[in-house]
């Protein structure tokens, strides 16, 4: 394929040769011309793809040309950059011509040049026709035409259209419009494979690079956009080359789409759309992220996020939840976070968290607000001390202990299942100071008995029907600690969780 022809009209001889180093090297073709007329002409004859143009020409001025390009249907629809030493002073003077795209102020490196022809062309021509007929420039980039799912995030935030198109292994790509940015995830298998984005400059990231990774920041003008062309093919393989570790470069990608991710799930809200495609842009075809989402959350939280109060947060108690669908995929998880994930049980402090784990309280309490950002843990009031775990199928009973004890527990940490399997579970990750149960089969007292081997400080209520005498011996023999008969009264229920724990405040 042809690659794309840009004509650069400059009087300076040094700026036309330096511009025709640096674009050929990338890839590009670039024609020349050091006046506005034979730039015309080139522009007529030759139809380049964008037009880099300076400012000040011999006899007339770059606002002039742009003028006259308008005129002419052959050029009127050539993206143009406008390049002068005079920044937005000049700039200023263009707002009023649809085939200006972008600036790159004078004077400016290899890099500059190379980011701002490669984001013109990306851009360029769909910024024209959006000037042109009065539309909204972010509607009209990468416009998205097949889209299988769209709405609103206001509707549908960001994590459960991720948690939604992953759970159920959707391969494509999801674009949220971001205030006046976009940013796009690719998704495959399960996991997010990249995240970049058409329209926010490298500058807004840069400032939140890791020092390890400060050098490698003029990378992210490349690795945030999707060019698809022979030029990012080799230069990713230069940098395969000449990069000492390629895992810095993984970083990099990985920073890109944590911080991101940040930026999606905090900014305003707007449109979403996916579609089913597979393509990722060539960086991430080298190296693909394979992360999970709240691995990303939890990086961007810990990378963007405004500094918290270590005081305030080390007295704070979170608890992890359980996320519909069984485990949650914690891929690409630091093992720091994975400890400290594992730690909030709801009933230790950040402080001691940070005690036990033998990390930094600030690492903790960073990890611990991403986490909370990603879903997979919940933050409770210190006052929350007596967590309650319910074991009951019955829904009248269920009934009657939620509305008992409050929709919030009444401070009390109330958690209901249904099933013996799971109150195993959660017995094995989270220390419960009292247990209701049913009592009244064979196989319930076998359960009891099981819990009280692993959890033998916590204390345990039987719930069950006791018609005859006998029954009384049967359960003063399992050495519960409180009884309630079915059906179960609220102030029976009530006095006994009192005395068994204290009245809550």
């Amino acid at each position: 394929m042809e690659q794309p022809l840009i004509l650069v009209i400059d009087d300076s001889q040094t700026i036309r040769r330096l511009v025709e180093c640096h674009l050929s090297q990338a890839g590009f073709r670039v024609a020349m011309a050091a006046d506005a007329e034979h730039g015309l002409e080139l522009a007529r004859t030759l139809q380049p793809q964008l037009i880099l143009l300076d400012h000040q020409l011999p006899g007339t001025t770059g606002d002039e040309v742009c003028r006259r390009l308008l005129e002419d249907e052959a050029t009127a629809r050539i993206p143009v950059v406008i390049s002068s030493a005079m920044r937005n002073r000049a700039y200023a003077q263009y707002t009023e011509y649809s085939n200006v795209v972008d600036q790159i102020p004078k004077p400016f490196t290899p890099e500059l040049l190379k980011s701002g022809v490669a984001n013109a062309l990306q851009t360029g021509s769909m910024i024209v026709q959006a000037q042109r007929t009065g539309c909204a420039v972010p509607e009209a980039v990468g416009e998205i035409h097949d889209a299988l799912l769209e709405g609103k995030t206001e509707a549908f935030p960001p994590l459960a259209l991720l948690d939604f198109l992953n759970n159920h292994q959707q391969p494509g790509r999801l674009t949220l419009d971001v205030g006046k940015d976009r940013v796009r995830f690719a998704l495959a298998g399960g996991r997010v494979q990249a995240v970049y984005s058409p329209t926010i400059h490298a500058d807004r990231l840069e400032g939140w690079l890791p020092p390890d990774l400060a050098d490698l920041g003029p990378l992210l003008a490349l690795t945030l956009g999707e060019q698809q062309d022979a030029s990012m093919a080799g230069l990713i393989k230069l940098l395969e080359r000449s990069l000492s570790d390629p895992r810095r470069l993984r970083a990099l990608l990985r920073f890109q789409a944590s911080a991101l991710t940040y930026l999606a799930i905090t900014g305003e809200p707007g449109k979403f759309a996916f579609e089913r495609t597979s393509g990722l842009p060539p960086m991430f075809q080298a190296f693909p992220l394979q992360s999970s989402v709240p691995a990303l959350v939890v990086e961007g939280a810990r990378s963007c996020a405004p500094a918290l109060d270590r005081r305030e947060w080390a007295g704070l108690i979170f608890a992890r939840r359980s996320p519909r669908g069984g485990n949650p995929d914690r891929t690409g998880l630091t093992p720091a976070a994975i400890k400290i994930h594992t730690l909030l049980d709801g009933a230790r402090s950040l402080g001691e968290v940070v005690q036990q784990a033998g990390l930094d309280v600030g690492e903790v309490a960073a990890v611990a607000r991403g986490l909370e950002m990603a879903g997979l843990v919940e933050r409770r009031a210190p006052a929350d001390s007596n967590p309650i775990l319910v074991v009951e199928d019955d829904p009248e009973t269920v009934r009657v202990i939620r509305q008992a004890l409050g929709a919030e527990g009444g401070r009390y940490q109330l958690k209901i299942v249904h099933d013996r399997i799971a109150a195993q579970l959660l017995l094995r990750r989270q220390p419960f100071h009292l247990v209701l149960a049913p009592m009244d089969r064979p196989e319930q007292e076998a359960f009891f008995r099981t819990c009280k081997q692993h959890a033998s400080r916590t204390r345990y209520v039987g719930i069950l029907n006791i018609h005859e005498e006998s029954e009384l011996a049967r359960v003063d023999a399992l050495g519960l600690d409180g009884v309630l008969h079915r059906p179960i009264a609220e102030s029976d229920l009530v006095a006994t969780v009192h005395h068994l724990l204290g009245k809550p405040d």
